[in-house]
């Protein structure tokens, strides 16, 4: 998983956006106006799942079963319906879903 610190003023992090990949974390920093710091990956997230904010991939955390991590894509398009596996689980969030910040 990669992550975009987000800091205030003070230098404090306050909020920590997750990605799946660096293409995408470059991405939102473009699209949102922010400044892309550089590759920061190999994050290991919290134990709950945790979604790309810019394609809405599973990032990291804990799945919730196997088919979120053994069929990522990353790097996807935004997706209006996103996509559930056999078991019922997100795959890949609706666009809708994604918090754009």
């Amino acid at each position: 998983m990669h992550i975009h610190c987000v800091e205030d003023t003070k230098g404090d992090v306050i909020d920590v956006i997750p990605f799946c990949s660096d293409g995408c974390h470059r991405d939102y920093c473009c699209e949102h106006g922010l400044a892309y710091g550089g590759w920061f990956g190999c994050q290991e997230g919290g134990g709950y799942p945790e979604w790309c904010a810019e394609c809405g991939v599973f990032a990291g955390g804990e799945a919730e079963c196997s088919c979120q991590t053994d069929n990522v894509v990353v790097g996807r398009i935004r997706c209006d319906e996103g996509e559930k596996c056999e078991h019922g689980h997100w795959i890949q969030l609706p666009a809708s879903y994604l918090v754009r910040r």
